[in-house]
């Protein structure tokens, strides 16, 4: 097969999505040495990446996500390679594209959390922003010959909201990198706490401060500990337009002193964090498959999360779950957690066995199944 993967999400500066797509292009190109793949790419990763398998064919696609030069130019792009199939990771493809392709729907957050609070537009911008989203997804769904998603929590979601059949979805569960399996360096660990000004004892949250999930809310129980024991929150998120809007909540809640903002942080110096800190909390409302709680696990770290969307069906008996709406909760749960040294040791047991049961190169093989079952369909 001429198979083409829309890679322009490459890079960890894109989150889940980054690494979901690097990881499946990193994998199949290891693994599958029958079919050959067209990765397009932005500028800035089209220079940097060599791909050593030669069936692997870097493609120019410089164009901007959720932009018409997406729906147009990418289109143009698209047809010249005359690909048997397209793989987009994402539902921003290019919607008159005629070929065969399958989708990947991580989730339908946008469908749940709506509302002006939710973008970094301009407020009168974003309904008209919604509404292209709806049209864009519902015609990705309609015409993809199959759609992928990471749980079984959000295929029944897909079946339930829009009628697809049950055998048009896949699941394929995701995996944590390497880097977080590696042994931990004291020096360096220290080092890095002095460099993010992070004081002990520490819980941590890694991701974005988007409303779903839910961050604040951690703040107020972390606040309440603070009546009672010293302790600090240090979150680990990129910079944007929710993170000015989180420095003015948190500074109304009188828990400046109490919150560290840390920005980005690499892979390596984020494993070192998780050894240091005393617990991975997790308050989101709304998840595509909880990725950052089976980093922490694969570190050693034990997780304490809401119980809520799929992250009962990703870590199961492997994390310690609290009401994500009740503060006075998500307090007690972290509280048991540093009281209860059995407790900790078991999480951390579970943790490790149960992150054990992902594998990137499974979702490869499997994804290569999926491509398969879409061209005959």
């Amino acid at each position: 097969m001429r198979i083409g993967i829309d890679a322009r999400f490459w890079g960890l500066e894109h989150t889940g999505i980054g690494r979901y797509v690097m990881a499946l292009v990193s994998h199949l190109e290891k693994i599958d040495s029958g079919n050959d793949y067209f990765i397009f790419l932005r500028e800035k990763y089209f220079n940097r990446l060599e791909f050593s398998n030669p069936r692997f064919r870097k493609v120019l696609a410089d164009f901007p996500h959720y932009s018409l030069k997406e729906q147009i130019a990418f289109r143009r792009v698209l047809l010249r390679q005359k690909l048997d199939l397209v793989h987009f990771p994402h539902f921003n493809l290019p919607v008159f594209y005629p070929g065969r392709f399958v989708v990947t729907i991580h989730d339908l957050i946008k469908h749940e959390s709506r509302g002006p609070l939710t973008t970094t537009r301009f407020k009168a911008f974003y309904y008209f922003k919604y509404l292209g989203y709806l049209l864009v997804l519902n015609l990705a769904l309609r015409r993809a010959k199959k759609v992928i998603v990471p749980s079984f929590w959000w295929k029944r979601k897909l079946i339930k909201k829009f009628g697809l059949e049950a055998d048009k979805i896949g699941v394929t569960y995701e995996s944590v990198s390497e880097a977080f399996f590696r042994k931990n360096d004291l020096k360096i660990g220290k080092k890095i706490l002095t460099k993010y000004g992070i004081q002990t004892p520490f819980v941590i949250y890694t991701g974005n401060l988007y409303p779903h999930k839910n961050v604040l809310t951690l703040v107020k129980a972390i606040k309440k500990i603070n009546r009672e024991r010293r302790l600090f929150l240090v979150i680990v998120c990129a910079k944007s337009v929710f993170w000015q809007r989180f420095q003015k909540e948190i500074s109304q809640l009188g828990a400046g002193d109490l919150v560290i903002l840390a920005g980005f942080v690499s892979d390596a110096e984020l494993t070192n964090l998780y050894r240091l800190a005393e617990a991975f909390v997790f308050p989101t409302l709304l998840e595509g498959f909880g990725l950052p709680g089976l980093e922490s696990m694969a570190a050693g770290l034990p997780v304490v999360c809401s119980r809520s969307s799929c992250l009962p069906e990703i870590y199961q008996k492997a994390a310690l779950y609290f009401n994500p709406k009740k503060a006075i909760d998500i307090k007690e749960k972290i509280e048991l957690l540093l009281e209860n040294k059995y407790l900790r040791k078991e999480l951390i047991r579970k943790g490790k066995s149960r992150v054990k049961g992902f594998s990137w190169e499974r979702m490869a093989r499997e994804t290569i199944e999926i491509y398969q079952q879409a061209i005959e369909v």
